[in-house]
């Protein structure tokens, strides 16, 4: 598991190109422009639910999904986005690297990104699937947890086989 750690870590964290979009992705100070068929918003509960065909962008990432539930709290100065709650044939798009699971689940205020249910990052003819993935943006690492028959799998192509 530790390979696939450092796997998914190099493979997402440590890019440039990832790490600084996904940093402006978790940016407090980007916006964030959300399209569905359908939107609920519930002011006393502090959330605005998206329905059917989402698409999510904010910064370089887009993330698509079934339904998104973004969760806001109160502060001095007024809402702030807290977390984000995507389900349904989830997938993230950033540059090259595509991400896909049952469900994500995004927490502003640590920065992490848990991605459950058949999870799988794809980057250049490499690959990590598991049960899970969590992205802990703001430390550059991750940890895959095994899916089918408790295991991780990886798949690493080197550069000269990519070409």
């Amino acid at each position: 598991m530790t390979y696939c750690s450092w796997f998914l870590l190099l493979l997402l964290a440590a890019s440039p190109a990832f790490a600084s979009n996904a940093q402006k992705a978790a940016s407090p100070e980007g916006p964030i422009e959300v399209t569905s068929m359908r939107m609920e918003a519930d002011q006393q509960a502090g959330k605005v639910q998206f329905i059917g065909n989402v698409v999510g962008k904010r910064g370089g990432m887009t993330i698509y999904a079934e339904q998104m539930t973004l969760f806001f709290i109160e502060n001095e100065t007024g809402r702030k986005l807290e977390r984000i709650e995507a389900t349904g044939k989830v997938r993230i798009v950033d540059a090259e690297r595509v991400a896909t699971a049952d469900h994500l689940d995004f927490l502003q205020a640590t920065e992490k990104m848990t991605l459950s249910g058949h999870a799988e990052v794809h980057q250049a003819g490499n690959l990590v699937e598991g049960d899970e993935i969590e992205i802990f943006l703001r430390e550059n690492r991750s940890l895959v947890k095994g899916g089918r028959e408790g295991r991780v799998r990886a798949i690493f192509t080197p550069e000269q086989e990519k070409k």
